[in-house]
């Protein structure tokens, strides 16, 4: 009887309209540490056409004395577009992909190596918002490895595994890795929001692939972020873990028990009324053969899915107009951000931030 009562009471607190409560899906990101105190190291400042590029550290979380694991430091780089003094400026949160290449972390969207269309940090910047490019969890210079600070794949497998390993200690005491990348994000914007130059009603986010997915919850678990692009980037779990799909998943991108009680488009749905677009290539599993054809036209399928769950909370609010996706076919329609969606998306943050 008691169980049977728990189970009533968890669905009625499910309830909000008809959808989802938000307290009950922050809960499925797990338990979020206590920040500790916000300080910013500069590493290094280099003065770039119209204003400067920081490199720069903050603490995102201290050590361990469960697992003995050192204090896990954040490396960004930072833009600031030249300004007059008392102006207030917009700001994005620019957030990388990830892949074999985790190596490349922050340095790909600030357009210092890595894949042209995924520079949109600095491109950005040029259009003069104040930009941060964290390294997420597990990539970069906090891959907890031999040689994190070598921009090279030959410590890629020693790397996976060392992710592995740090997820089974945040899952040891009941968090994820989701969760983890939404608590890490949350402390890039605790560095914007430290900064008199931001105008803290004018602070978006943008995200590739699995930096588009991690930014989805951040968005949802943040609403400081008050606009949020995922390109090719957010997908419905269900789907991610089923048995057709085209390739296997590492365990540690699961939140555990998240399927029991939600779907991605309850935590997309709960970003609303706040605007947020997503892109999604129509060929991003490539149509060289039938099977690849089915692959990708399923993916575009399940984003229509989860598009048109998320829109209900859209509408009860008033705001179906703030909830976007583009899809393309430019570039072969492939897992990419090309130039003339980039265009549009451009113009899309600069219609909310500017």
């Amino acid at each position: 009887m008691k169980s049977i009562l728990a189970i009533f009471l968890l669905i009625t607190s499910l309830s909000c309209f008809g959808q989802k409560n938000k307290n009950t899906l922050m809960s499925l990101l797990g338990t979020m540490p206590k920040p500790p105190e916000l300080f910013v190291d500069t590493l290094e400042k280099i003065n770039i056409e119209n204003g400067w590029r920081y490199k720069i550290r903050y603490l995102s979380e201290d050590s361990s004395t469960v697992f003995h694991t050192p204090k896990d430091y954040i490396t960004a780089y930072l833009f600031i577009p030249n300004h007059s003094f008392g102006t207030k400026l917009p700001a994005m949160i620019a957030i990388h992909q990830d892949g074999s290449r985790n190596y490349l972390g922050k340095a790909e969207p600030a357009g210092l190596a890595g894949d042209d269309d995924q520079h949109y940090g600095i491109e950005l910047y040029k259009q003069g918002y104040v930009v941060i490019c964290p390294d997420r969890f597990y990539h970069g210079n906090r891959r907890r490895i031999s040689k994190p600070d070598t921009l090279t794949n030959l410590w890629y497998e020693e790397s996976l595994q060392a992710t592995e390993h740090w997820a089974g200690q945040l899952m040891s005491v009941g968090r994820s890795t989701i969760g983890k990348e939404v608590y890490d994000l949350e402390r890039a914007m605790d560095v914007l929001y430290a900064m008199p130059v931001v105008d803290k009603n004018k602070v978006g986010a943008i995200g590739h692939s699995a930096g588009g997915n991690a930014l989805a919850y951040f968005m949802f678990a943040d609403t400081r972020v008050k606009i949020g692009v995922s390109s090719c980037g957010v997908f419905e779990m269900a789907d991610w873990f089923d048995e057709k799909t085209p390739s296997k998943r590492y365990a540690y991108t699961a939140i555990p028990g998240f399927l029991n009680i939600a779907r991605t488009s309850d935590f997309v749905g709960l970003i609303a009324p706040r605007p947020f677009l997503m892109t999604r290539g129509l060929w991003e599993w490539d149509k060289d053969t039938e099977q690849n054809k089915a692959n990708s036209t399923d993916h575009v399928k399940s984003t229509e899915k989860l598009y048109h769950e998320a829109l209900s909370y859209y509408k009860k609010l008033k705001s179906a107009d703030n909830l976007k996706v583009i899809y393309f076919d430019e570039d072969g329609g492939r897992h990419a951000f090309p130039p003339k969606v980039k265009k549009q998306v451009y113009t899309w943050i600069a219609s909310y931030l500017k």
